[in-house]
């Protein structure tokens, strides 16, 4: 119970933080696409864990534990320190080929980015794209954390659950929500890393 209670929060602590920086620029996330970047992220690591699941029947167990934790430790150091990737991003923005691609990627950075028409307000499209970018995490500590199959539905619950609540409670935090609070999820990820050892 405590790996999936770790494992939703630390999935669902980055939509906390980008719905609040979306109310904070101003951007409305309607309760319709609040379900449906929950039900998006949920669906991510549902695929992500049963591909774990049989990557784990392929690869020898000792092998496999040790490559969960490298991508869970990576997943969290990579989250401790995404103040100062983003910086970093913004600074040396490229040119995508992919316009469908470059705003997902734009949107791990910067989630007002998916406001794509201006007009303050996310409509299902909108959102779907914003889902794709939050959830982007999901595959890869989904495939890192390498869940018993008995609780991979538990997990899938709780993350739909509370996912869709995180992001209203983003949305009604607004600005007072510190955007710099991405590092808790990292260390939830880290703490993940080494319960896998």
């Amino acid at each position: 119970m405590f790996q999936i209670c770790l494992l939703s929060l630390a999935i669902c602590m980055d939509t906390l933080i980008a719905s609040a920086g979306c109310s904070a620029g101003g951007i409305h996330i309607p309760k319709r696409c609040a379900l449906l970047i929950s039900i998006v992220g949920t669906v991510f690591l549902g695929f992500s864990l049963i591909c774990a699941q049989l990557l784990s029947q392929i690869i020898p167990e000792r092998i496999f534990k040790y490559i969960g934790f490298a991508i869970l430790f990576l997943s969290g150091s990579i989250q401790i320190m995404k103040g100062m990737l983003t910086a970093l991003f913004n600074k040396h923005r490229p040119h995508w080929n992919w316009k469908a691609l470059g705003l997902v990627i734009d949107i791990c950075f910067d989630e007002t980015l998916a406001d794509t028409d201006h007009s303050k307000n996310l409509n299902l499209k909108e959102a779907a794209a914003y889902a794709a970018a939050l959830s982007l995490d999901s595959l890869a500590t989904g495939l890192g954390a390498g869940m018993e199959r008995p609780l991979i539905l538990p997990c899938l619950i709780l993350t739909l659950i509370a996912g869709y609540f995180l992001t209203i409670a983003g949305c009604k935090i607004g600005s007072q929500c510190p955007k710099n609070l991405s590092w808790i999820g990292g260390i939830l990820l880290l703490i993940l890393a080494f319960c896998r050892l």
